[in-house]
């Protein structure tokens, strides 16, 4: 996977997806499955999207009083995601209490990009015959 600094004409609209769930409201989960879904991502690189570079930049906002809730100003969003991302990802990530807690409706949304992308492969199959 290229850095996100290569691939910010891809990585933006995921970045802005996630971004869903560090909102002071109920995520867009629908938004999130097909925008994930129509990236060119696989499931683990979209954990690691999500867990090194969405993560950093946005979780701050799980813990303010008064967080953002309207969502995320996408150029904002890039150069934040820019300045707190980190390199790689830990096989541990899931072990922070905070992540453990945020990851049940992420695990529900990678089955959902997972059976959508599926489908969505079934459908060209079938068309293509």
């Amino acid at each position: 996977m290229k850095s996100p600094n290569e691939d910010l004409e891809n990585r933006a609209p995921v970045w802005e997806a996630l971004g869903e769930f560090f909102l002071d409201n109920e995520p867009q989960l629908e938004c999130v499955v097909r925008i994930c879904a129509e990236s060119p991502y696989s499931l683990q690189e979209l954990d690691q999207i999500l867990f090194s570079e969405v993560w950093p930049a946005l979780s701050p906002n799980l813990a303010s009083v008064a967080g953002e809730w309207a969502g995320w100003n996408r150029e904002w969003l890039s150069q934040r995601v820019l300045e707190k991302h980190k390199t790689g990802t830990s096989s541990l990530w899931w072990l922070h209490p905070a992540k453990l807690f945020f990851c049940s409706d992420w695990f529900r949304v990678r089955q959902d990009i997972e059976n959508r992308r599926s489908q969505r492969g079934l459908e060209s199959g079938s068309a293509a015959r």
